[in-house]
């Protein structure tokens, strides 16, 4: 061997190594950024199957779509029926248990014919298999239920009988791990509850397929399956409420609360629980229906018990009702940091107690004490960095202070507390700006005027009708002070504008009612001041004109 092969293989042996090398490499970033390896097909057949899954399939016609799709649906619907009308008929000389095992023989098939077309007819295997559900629940109720002669005399086996075909449906849903099918299971769950009309019995089975849906929440995360549970779940519970019509029932309160108000808590408690224990958060939309359809159900379906069967524990239940939604929301923040979710709980919950305290107080105590719960919102705003709780809280605050203008006397401690409140609001708004996140002064100047408003309205109704404008008088210096003391030019706008009522109240109203005496020192207490206010802005303009100045020089 010369020289020359020498160099050769040891070239060869070092482009090897540095292939090699490569390689490991290659596999390391794909492994780093999940990149699976290329798979090249090794035939032309491979390729051609390739080729195949990868060419988009051709659109179908509305032919095919109605003749593959649509038929399935209303063939298996009509067989459904047929089967159902064939196990509902009152044979008279066939015996019960014939007719049972003739539907669980129907099911057997369907599902069977399920399986068979698996492959070659999947749509129509799918739509089979939900079929298949929903008649082998029928098939069991009617062991004991809907038939004059049930093979099942005794309510216990009857019962257990759903139940355990229900669980089964429950598995075999959750094995082919397919949403739909686990909705059916739901959705039968949610009529076994109505068909057995059965008090605890029912209202637990609803509470039960509601932790069977945090379950399916959790797990794979199907919002659109808890969010159709939840409104059925409330319905459900609704109809309960009015008598269970559905039965025959006559439309009217139930006969016997059986405590629906504790599973009526319970059940917005579990929904509420699997959004905060789910390990991904929904959609934005998602999450916002999701809780307004929780939040809303629970406060309507709360007051609809309540007034039927608890009047004279009114207020105890929603102050329950508050304080499970606050917790909501506080859960909600604390695990996801959502945004709706913890607004709209907290929103909700803050309702919830504002008709707690109605319920607990009369007029015009509770106006009191929802202004300073006003005060409160706006503090649990800033812990869940939220401005829709801002928001909406100030228009509760408004319509509430509007209601007390229309529907009760003038209370000058109401006035006085709802001033107070708007004041601190809008000075906590601009205290805590950069964690509310709060883009514009809307809210702020919002409060401030509402606060300026109530200020005018409140004196006027406090003081005897000769010292109104002296009282607001008062006020203007107030706010003077304020801007000094806080540096905000917002309270010297509310002086001068206090300061303009002044003006036309002494003008319209006091020049012409006020006697010769009290007209003359009430003319010379505001004049005094505005030459003062005018006086101390003349000072203030020249005071910048001269720091300008400097500033202009130096630079």
């Amino acid at each position: 061997m010369n020289m020359t092969d020498e160099t050769i293989q040891k070239e060869l042996k070092s482009l090897s190594e540095l292939f090699k090398r490569l390689e490991l490499r290659v596999a390391r970033l794909e492994e780093y950024l999940e990149i699976g390896p290329a798979i090249e097909p090794k035939t032309e057949e491979a390729a051609a199957q390739v080729h195949t899954a990868e060419t988009p399939e051709a659109p179908v016609s509305l032919e095919f779509r109605i003749g593959e799709y649509w038929l399935a649906h209303f063939g298996t619907v009509a067989l459904l029926l047929g089967i159902a009308f064939i196990l509902s008929y009152p044979f008279q000389s066939v015996p019960p248990i014939l007719i049972s095992l003739l539907g669980y023989s129907a099911v057997a098939g369907i599902f069977a014919l399920s399986h068979f077309w698996r492959d070659s007819n999947q749509y129509l295997s799918k739509i089979l298999f939900a079929g298949g559900l929903i008649l082998i629940h029928f098939t069991t109720l009617r062991l004991h239920y809907f038939g004059e002669n049930p093979l099942l005399t005794n309510v216990v086996l009857g019962r257990s009988a759903v139940l355990l075909v229900l669980v089964l449906i429950t598995y075999l849903a959750a094995k082919r791990g397919q949403a739909v099918y686990c909705g059916i299971a739901l959705f039968l769950f949610y009529a076994t509850s109505m068909i057995m009309d059965a008090g605890h019995f029912s209202l637990g089975l609803i509470c039960l397929t509601a932790g069977l849906t945090g379950y399916f929440a959790y797990r794979h995360n199907w919002w659109n399956v808890t969010i159709t549970s939840m409104v059925l779940a409330n319905l459900t519970l609704l109809l309960f409420l009015l008598n269970n019509p559905l039965m025959g029932n006559a439309l009217q309160a139930a006969s016997d609360s059986y405590g629906s108000i504790y599973y009526v808590i319970l059940c917005g408690a579990i929904f509420g629980g699997a959004q905060v224990v789910s390990r991904r958060q929904p959609s934005a939309f998602s999450e916002v229906l999701d809780t307004t359809i929780n939040s809303v159900g629970l406060l309507i379906l709360s007051t609809l018990a309540l007034q039927l069967f608890y009047k004279a524990q009114l207020g105890s239940f929603y102050l329950a009702v508050s304080a499970l939604l606050l917790i909501l929301a506080s859960l909600s923040w604390h695990r996801h940091q959502t945004r709706y979710a913890s607004a709209l709980y907290a929103s909700f919950g803050f309702a919830a107690l504002s008709i707690a305290i109605f319920s607990r107080f009369q007029s015009p105590d509770y106006f009191v004490w929802l202004s300073w719960q006003s005060l409160i919102v706006v503090s649990s705003a800033l812990w869940f960095r939220s401005r829709i709780i801002i928001v909406i809280n100030f228009l509760i605050y408004l319509g509430i202070f509007l209601a007390y203008l229309g529907t009760a006397p003038s209370d000058n401690f109401v006035n006085l507390s709802y001033a107070l409140v708007a004041l601190a609001s809008a000075r906590i708004l601009n205290w805590q700006q950069e964690r509310l996140q709060l883009k514009t002064e809307a809210m702020r100047i919002a409060y401030l005027t509402s606060a300026f408003v109530i200020v005018l309205h409140g004196l006027y109704q406090a003081v005897p009708a000769n010292l109104v404008s002296l009282s607001w008088l008062g006020a203007a210096i107030i706010y003077f002070l304020l801007s000094l003391i806080l540096h905000r030019v917002k309270y010297r706008w509310m002086a001068i504008f206090t300061l303009f009522a002044v003006l036309i109240h002494v003008f319209l109203i006091d020049t012409a009612r006020m006697a010769a005496e009290a007209r003359i020192l009430l003319f010379l207490a505001v004049g005094v001041v505005l030459l003062a206010v005018s006086v101390l802005y003349s000072k203030q303009r020249k005071r910048a004109s001269q720091e300008q100045e400097k500033e202009t020089g130096v630079s």
